[in-house]
């Protein structure tokens, strides 16, 4: 990194400091939260609140430095203030620093990964790397002459009086040349490429995104077809890429190389989508990959790195063309913009190997939360989604970081944050995506300042799935549809208390404040439920609605006869809550058209949680026929990723382990659902 491109990162980190510090400027005048209430309580600050990483961007892009015979240098003394608002002695530091080529042999793979083959000890904020050592005939794998590409991860701690602090294991992609004695620094890419927006509606065209070190006019080199090669490249330069690639054929596989300044990745390829309506389509799923227990890389950066990069080995090894994830990708809650930034990288960093050759599309969960955080005297305090929305909120960062669709639904209150890139759909072959967002405009106490529960959805969002799913019931292209949200519509462990029913209390729902007054919406988060339940259930095509955030495996069969709690009927004191301990009945659906499928995959790697009984799973477990309990409901805490294969028949889904084993096979989900 030159020192023009270090001082940039650094003023970009330093100003989210400032934001984040309690500071409450450049802020909208009216917003949908009681502004006026939460800031009577006071703001927390960074260390108040607490974060994930105490280092950031900024921090990790400047610490490798070249310029000396014996390798590349490891400084940081440029830390001088973590992101929680603390300033240190950066001589403090120490820890190691473990190195090896990225992609290991990435001419031999489709997924790309990285291997370690160096260790250097950091002591007094300072290491050296022997990446000469790499060019040695019985090291240099990749066959290297003069320079290369290399993963680094760094694990850290402070000395801090008598008590040292763990500051966290980081990990960086940094390119070398050797050019005389001297080992140096080539601005390389820091992000990517990932590969976006393969869907059948465009499938003429891909996005190639990436993160490069400097502000270079990137280009994009693409062979295949009978076009031979072609170069696509950016007008000025930029620090974040997407390069649109046109002009291509459905269902075609091309190679493309990224170029920036004199960087040039290793050779990789992508598929377009298919032509509406066309061939066999396998899919994979997962959710809650954010940090877990058992080492060092099961939380790192927020991210379960582990877990989640074999996940996604997985899916590719299985020929997965798209990867879903059903939200919580990172353990996120933060009040730090540039803390959540860099979650959010390193989850896209350990996603890397499969979304440099195909497309992964991501929901929102509670842990995708950036928020101010208020001081009520409680354990977390007051928390509502960050603002000002339209640059610092949950949902413009998510937009930042990922390149989903733009056909989401408009606001119907323009003071919200947006829906676009987190509430999107689209088709690819056979099956048409509908991505949702229970987890808008977060917030922990919304019947006090406004904002929105885990779980819920206004009145925009919902009539947005209802028109999706008609066009799609008239669309003879569309075979399959799924759907697609962090919270489970029907929880069977560990958020029986949120999620789509919080233990039947409908009183939780949504509210914004107008003219100084909380207006609650109208209808309670059970009520949201059931008309969701009566969407999905009245179209044929639906396969199964997907959820996450519960840390393990369930699938659930919602026919005429189960149980799921109905307001009218079950609420018999009239106080706005279906009491299952009071003795109150829970009724099954009376709106129900057809069976329909509740899949939850939260078993990407966070902790896990085990079975709860439920109205709803309790119809099936208390059937005396092994064969009748395991055909409508089936629970496994094991970390886990689905395959789902569709096509002209049938759509079927098998569930993998984090060993491959298949842990559990439905044939045909329309078929079991009586859709057919």
């Amino acid at each position: 990194m030159t020192p023009s491109s270090a001082f940039k990162y650094l003023l970009f980190s330093f100003l989210g400091h400032l934001v984040c510090a309690g500071c409450c400027f450049a802020q909208e005048k009216d917003l949908p939260v009681d502004r006026k209430g939460l800031e009577k309580l006071g703001e927390k600050t960074a260390l108040e609140s607490g974060v994930t990483n105490y280092l950031d961007s900024a921090h990790l892009e400047a610490v490798v430095r070249g310029g000396v015979k014996e390798g590349l240098r490891v400084d940081f003394s440029h830390v001088k203030q973590l992101t929680n608002g603390v300033k240190i002695d950066p001589a403090k530091i120490y820890g190691t620093v473990q190195a090896g080529p990225y992609p290991f042999e990435g001419n031999e793979t489709g997924f790309k990964y990285r291997r370690y083959r160096l260790q250097s000890t950091i002591l007094g904020g300072k290491a050296v790397l022997d990446v000469g050592s790499l060019l040695v005939p019985s090291k240099n794998s990749e066959r290297w002459t003069d320079r290369g590409q290399l993963g680094v991860l760094f694990t850290v701690f402070l000395e801090d009086k008598g008590r040292d602090r763990f500051l966290g294991a980081y990990s960086t992609l940094v390119a070398f040349k050797k050019q005389g004695e001297l080992y140096l620094r080539v601005p390389g890419l820091v992000g990517g490429p990932f590969i976006n927006r393969a869907t059948s509606e465009s499938p003429d065209r891909v996005t190639i995104s990436f993160i490069s070190e400097e502000k270079v006019k990137a280009k994009a080199i693409v062979s295949g077809g009978k076009g031979g090669q072609r170069v696509f490249e950016e007008e000025k330069p930029s620090l974040e890429h997407e390069l649109v690639i046109t002009g291509l054929k459905p269902s075609s596989t091309y190679e493309y190389k990224i170029q920036a300044g004199e960087y040039v990745t290793v050779g990789a390829s992508f598929t377009t989508a298919p032509e509406r309506g066309g061939e066999k389509v396998r899919f994979a799923y997962l959710g809650d990959t954010r940090a877990g227990y058992g080492g060092i890389l099961n939380k790192h950066m927020g991210v379960n790195y582990v877990t989640l990069e074999r996940l996604c080995s997985i899916a590719y090894s299985k020929g997965a063309q798209f990867l879903a994830v059903g939200g919580d990708l990172v353990s996120g809650y933060t009040a730090v913009p540039s803390d959540f930034d860099l979650q959010l990288h390193a989850w896209k960093q350990a996603t890397l190997g499969f979304w440099n050759e195909r497309p992964v599309y991501a929901a929102m969960g509670n842990h995708e939360a950036l928020m101010r955080v208020f001081k009520d005297g409680s354990q977390y305090g007051a928390e509502v989604d960050r603002w000002p929305y339209s640059t610092e909120s949950a949902e413009a960062a998510f937009a930042r970081w990922f390149n989903h669709p733009l056909n989401g639904p408009e606001v119907s209150d323009p003071r919200r944050p947006t829906y676009k890139e987190n509430v999107y759909s689209f088709q690819y072959g056979c099956v048409k995506m509908i991505f949702f967002n229970n987890n808008y405009l977060m917030a922990n106490q919304p019947l006090l300042y406004g904002g929105s529960p885990e779980g819920y959805l206004m009145e925009d969002q919902l009539s947005w799935i209802g028109a999706e799913l008609e066009k799609a019931d008239a669309d003879p292209s569309v075979r399959y549809v799924f759907l697609m949200a962090q919270e489970p519509v029907f929880p069977n462990g560990g958020h029986l208390d949120d999620s789509m029913w919080y233990l039947g209390d409908n009183n939780m729902r949504a509210g914004v404040f107008k003219d100084g007054k909380l207006v609650l919406e109208k209808l309670g988060v059970v009520e949201v439920r059931n008309r969701f339940l009566a969407m999905v259930s009245g179209s044929r095509k639906v396969a199964a609605v997907l959820g996450a955030d519960e840390h393990a495996y369930h699938r659930l069969l919602v026919t005429k006869d189960v149980p799921v709690g109905v307001l009218e009927k079950d609420d018999k004191d009239k106080n706005g809550k279906i009491d299952l301990d009071k003795k109150e009945t829970c009724s099954p659906f009376p709106g129900r058209k057809f069976s329909t499928w509740f899949l939850v995959n939260g078993g990407g790697g966070a902790p896990y949680y085990a079975e709860e009984d439920t109205p709803w799973n309790s119809y099936w477990t208390r059937k005396g026929d092994p064969a009748e309990r395991r055909r409508g409901f089936f629970y496994s805490s094991q970390e886990n990723i689905l395959m789902i294969e569709a096509s002209a028949n049938k759509v079927a889904v098998e569930v993998y382990n984090l060993h491959g084993e298949l842990i559990d096979k439905v044939e045909d989900l329309l078929g079991s659902a009586g859709r057919r």
